[in-house]
């Protein structure tokens, strides 16, 4: 004797809003741990507008807690924000940025800067590591 319950209306309905508030619940979880997931990140460029020796690196550093320019630790605003003026010499330079989140993950972001005198200054960036 085998018995089947019609499944009425009430019953899909009840189990689709179940299930719709597990998968909301899921994906709100998910965005607000995503920083676990990525970790620290810099997106930063440098501004040299003038034919000078000081060129600006600005950028901003996604969930960092210390961030450092060549050794010197600098200070980034509520949002990652930061901005700091380099001074170069003639010829090759490297400006190193590194960052580290609340969870000690790092990442670090370096720039080959080439300045000769009255003349713009080539960029080249690359990012060394990131754990």
């Amino acid at each position: 004797m085998e018995i089947h319950k019609n499944k009425n209306i009430k019953w899909w309905i009840g189990t689709v809003s179940c299930a719709s508030l597990f998968i909301i619940i899921g994906v709100f979880a998910f965005m607000k741990m995503n920083f676990l997931i990525h970790g620290v990140e810099i997106k930063a460029t440098i501004n040299n507008e003038e034919d000078s020796s000081i060129v600006k690196v600005a950028g901003k550093a996604a969930n960092a807690v210390y961030i450092s320019l060549n050794g010197r630790e600098i200070f980034i605003d509520k949002d990652g924000s930061f901005e700091e003026p380099v001074t170069l010499l003639p010829g090759l330079s490297v400006v190193t940025l590194d960052a580290k989140d609340k969870f000690g993950k790092s990442f670090t972001k370096e720039f080959e800067l080439i300045y000769k005198e009255n003349q713009k200054v080539a960029v080249v960036e690359k990012v060394i590591n990131t754990n």
